[in-house]
């Protein structure tokens, strides 16, 4: 006889109690840098702290002085009051058109707007355009490097217009968090003159050393400890290695590629602000994860032909872009190793076929320019700082020279750096660059498939494969782009491979190879006397996803009434276990994307994750979708600077209203549920004679009113006489109420739940 399928908890369904909000068009900080359009940002303030603020004896002072701020975009307006406001910038502070800094968490500690603790309206007093700098920050993002956000704004203080300014992302914890694997590691804001020149072994050495009355080497995360030891450790081997050991553990102390990438928008968009040229103007990130440092670009507004030195900057040199009378050990060892300078000239050769050419550039400056163009020729202040050039007329700056510091129009300039560029480019066959490579285990009925992933590039690539150090497997498997088995889509560079290893027990150490067809080959990691670690044990996860919809249409709703995807996790213990420090990800190569809240999940209870990339909506709202075609899931906790996979998950094609659940709560197996049980269990197989008396056709409604306050009704029905318990749970799976507990016969049967004591939020109901 076919089995039949009865759950012991039959569905959940979640009601809403009504409450007033005010949605959010669009989820985060992403509505802030949206430059579709022009959004207005007023600052109210006392009128003597502003004076006190714009006087010329307090140019350098960083006190914040409280303020009121709001943004008006598309007719909504929004307001944030106890903000903290002051002058920014360095040279801009002496300028007519000064840059100022918004602090949401100066005077109410911890509080976010919009996800950001800090806001940069920044003045680009020596741009005509003040366009160069949001192209920059435009390109960095088009080529994958990270970098800050932008957009303009126009802004008012007391309702008196300053003008056209920049709203550009701060670098700080919050950067750190959307771009890394959290904010754990080291910041560093490297000023003039950091040249990463060697001042000693010691971190005292850096931390103790200042110019201009502060540190080039300024911590900006882990004020307290004060570490500058991983910063000493790097400087010490950028200087004193030996050629070999450098070309060979380079990528052991820094992200090589993230740097050439940098280095080479750093060229084609004229920056000699910067590292290579004036030892000025970037951040040194120390990622925990990895151990290796990255460059965070800053400050882009001298660019694309603005000039204080006399260089022709549109016809620079490429390979000698820095100042050859100094020390720029960053920039000079890396293009002294062939294999390293050819990757540069490839980036350079990427970057303007992708990004920065006429037919990328030029529509979006002209689009820019329409979006502000009224705005700019209204702001007074736009052409104080230069009386003696030709500010006042908007449109002569994007086309001709204005003399002085600005010797290009803004597009002259990217047609004579792009066509120099390509002039001067040196284009070798290069290794292939791998960037990164990331494993996974997916376990069957005991038997355990190894899944290795690998991002590569090069033109002419034959074959990537990794090689695991296990005996009883000799060669190496292949690693394929095709968008065939494991590997989700075709030409994106992330090549896919998988290996079975049966009931192998022990970690896995694997490297990757990539060779292309003229017999180059690059390992990953580069270092010879390291490999990839990938944890493999046969402990049972505690936490585990339970189940999944990546296509909700009718399913469940969040408190707002809309239908995310969503995510269950299950308690796989007796005890009641704390999410503090527990993350959840798409993207198994940033295992830190969403932090759950300070909750806990009862002991075998569940809670529900809403996927749909709208932290704003509240605690339990992650800042990812789920993919309806398929992708990877991971849980994990930190410990700790490093992240250990708790649970991983690879799923395929979904079907909308259909989800995807472990066969039984915490089973290793997996299938598709035509009728989900999100919050509740996943059910238990029985044959028709394993118990005779238990119904076999149950329903459980919808609740009516829904949203509701302050009660609705629930209604179910049975086939046969049981007792029924009816209970009440909140978002984090805790028993908030029991309605009913008693026996009801066959039948349909409603009974009424009054919430007067309940919070507004998301609740779930189950029967059993």
């Amino acid at each position: 006889m076919q089995p039949i399928f009865m759950k012991q908890l039959l569905t959940i369904v979640c009601f809403s109690i009504f409450c007033s909000t005010a949605a959010l068009s669009q989820s985060g900080s992403k509505w802030l840098f949206d430059d579709s359009t022009l959004p207005e940002i007023r600052i109210t303030i006392d009128p003597d702290s502003l004076a006190e603020i714009l006087d010329d004896e307090n140019q350098q002072s960083d006190h914040e002085f409280i303020a009121s701020f709001s943004i008006t975009k598309n007719g909504e307006t929004e307001v944030v009051d106890s903000v903290g406001f002051r002058l920014r910038g360095n040279t801009s502070r002496a300028s007519q058109k000064k840059s100022f800094k918004v602090s949401f968490d100066t005077f109410i500690d911890g509080r976010e707007y919009r996800g950001l603790d800090k806001m940069n309206i920044n003045g680009e007093h020596n741009d005509p355009t003040i366009l160069r700098a949001k192209l920059s920050w435009d390109i960095f993002e088009k080529m994958e490097v990270k970098a800050p956000r932008s957009n303009h704004v126009a802004f008012y203080i007391n309702d008196v217009y300053y003008g056209l300014y920049l709203n550009v992302e701060h670098i700080d914890n919050e950067f750190l968090k959307k771009e890394f694997d959290g904010d754990s590691g080291n910041l560093y804001k490297c000023l003039y003159p950091a040249d990463l020149s060697y001042r000693g072994p010691n971190s005292d050495d850096y931390s103790g050393y200042e110019e201009f009355g502060r540190r080039p080497y300024d911590l900006k995360t882990n004020e307290e400890e004060n570490d500058y030891s991983g910063l000493a450790s790097f400087i010490e081997f950028l200087n004193n290695s030996s050629d070999q050991d450098f070309e060979e553990q380079v990528h052991d102390y820094l992200d090589v590629d993230a740097i050439l990438r940098w280095m080479a928008i750093d060229v084609l968009t004229g920056n000699w602000d910067n590292y290579s040229f004036n030892k000025n103007n970037f951040y040194l990130y120390h990622s925990p994860e990895d151990g290796r440092f990255v460059v965070i670009p800053y400050d882009y507004d001298n660019t694309l032909g603005v000039d204080f030195f006399g260089i022709d900057w549109g016809v620079r040199n490429i390979y000698n872009w820095g100042n050859q009378n100094e020390s720029r050990p960053l920039t000079n060892r890396l293009l002294g190793v062939q294999k390293f300078k050819d990757w540069f000239s490839y980036y350079l050769n990427e970057t303007i076929e992708v990004a920065f050419n006429e037919d990328s550039l030029f529509p979006k400056i002209d689009r820019l320019k329409a979006l502000v163009q009224t705005s700019a020729e209204a702001d007074k202040f736009r052409t104080k700082d230069w009386p003696a050039l030709d500010f006042e007329d908007y449109d002569k700056s994007f086309t001709q020279a204005l003399g002085g510091h600005v010797p290009y129009g803004l597009k002259p300039f990217i047609t004579q750096r792009t066509n120099s560029a390509l002039s001067q480019l040196q284009l070798n066959n290069i290794y292939p660059i791998i960037h990164s490579s990331s494993s996974k285990l997916l376990t069957d009925s005991g038997n355990k498939t190894i899944i290795v992933e690998a991002t590569v590039n090069d033109h002419d690539l034959n074959i990537v494969s990794a090689k695991l150090d296990i005996i009883e497997i000799l060669n190496p498997f292949e690693l394929r782009d095709d968008g065939e088995g494991f590997d989700k889509t075709a030409g994106d560079g992330i090549y896919t491979g998988a290996k079975e290893i049966g009931s192998y027990s022990g970690d896995i150490n694997f490297f990757v190879l990539a060779q292309d067809q003229q017999g180059k080959t690059s390992r990953y990691p580069q270092n010879p006397a390291k490999k990839i670690v990938q944890e493999n044990s046969d402990v049972a996860s505690d936490l585990v996803i339970n189940e999944i919809m990546a296509s909700n249409s009718s399913t469940i709703q969040d408190e707002s009434g809309s239908y995310p995807d969503w995510v269950e996790i299950f308690n796989n213990t007796a005890d009641e276990i704390s999410l503090s420090g527990y993350f959840l990800t798409d993207d198994l190569a940033n295992p830190g994307k969403w932090a759950f809240p300070d909750t806990t999940i009862t002991k075998e209870g569940f809670l529900i994750v809403w996927a749909d990339d709208d932290e704003k909506e509240g605690p339990m709202h992650a800042s990812f979708n789920l993919n309806k075609s398929g992708e990877d899931l991971g849980l994990y906790k930190k410990n700790g600077n490093n992240f250990e996979a708790v649970n991983t998950l690879t799923f395929g094609e979904q079907t909308t209203d259909v989800s995807y659940a472990r066969d039984g709560d915490g089973a290793s197996s997996f299938v598709f549920r035509s009728e989900p049980t999100p919050g509740a269990t996943n059910g238990i197989i029985l044959s028709a004679g394993d118990n005779s008396e238990i119904p076999r056709n149950v329903t459980l409604y919808q609740n009516y009113p829904n949203p509701f306050n302050p009660s609705t009704t629930i209604s179910f029905g049975l086939d046969k006489q049981d007792k029924v318990t009816l209970e009440i749970f909140n978002i984090t799976g805790q028993l908030v109420e029991t309605i009913t507990s008693e026996v009801f016969g066959a039948g349909n049967h409603s009974v009424k739940f009054r919430a007067d004591n309940l919070s507004s939020g998301v609740y779930f109901y189950r029967l059993r």
